[in-house]
C-alpha cells in the first residue's frame, strides 16, 4: 500500500478495500504501513528525491541511502508504539513522526 491514512476511519476504509480485492490484511498492518509511507514522504521532500529509503518495523527505524548504506539506525520509533498512538490519536502521530524526521535533518544526521 502506498497510501498515507491520517485517521482511524481512513486506515479502517483501506482495510475494507484491500479485503474486498481479495488481500487479506489488518487495521495494524494498513496503519504501520502508512506510517512507513509518511516518513518516505518526508525523506522525499526533505532530500528532494528518492534518494532515501526508510524501514519501519517493530524493532526501530533505519533509513538507508541510494546504494543502501545505514545513514541511520533508531530502536525508536516503532511500530509497537506508533501503531496504539495512532488509534489514540492519529494526527499528534503524524506530527511527532513529522517533528523526528526534521529533527535529524536539522542535526544533521541525514
Amino acid at each position: 500500500m502506498h497510501e498515507i491514512p491520517e485517521t482511524v476511519a481512513q486506515a479502517e476504509a483501506l482495510v475494507q478495500k484491500a479485503q474486498a480485492n481479495g488481500q487479506p490484511t489488518t487495521l495494524d498492518v494498513v496503519i504501520a504501513g502508512g506510517l512507513q509511507n509518511w516518513i518516505q514522504e518526508l525523506l522525499d521532500e526533505g532530500s528532494e528525491g528518492g534518494y532515501l529509503t526508510a524501514k519501519l518495523s517493530a524493532t526501530g527505524l533505519t533509513i538507508t541511502d541510494i546504494t543502501g548504506q545505514t545513514l541511520y539506525q533508531a530502536q525508536t520509533p516503532t511500530t509497537l508504539e506508533l501503531v496504539p498512538a495512532f488509534k489514540t490519536d492519529a494526527h499528534h502521530t503524524l506530527l511527532a513522526i513529522q517533528t523526528t524526521i526534521r529533527a535529524l535533518y536539522a542535526r544533521g544526521k541525514l
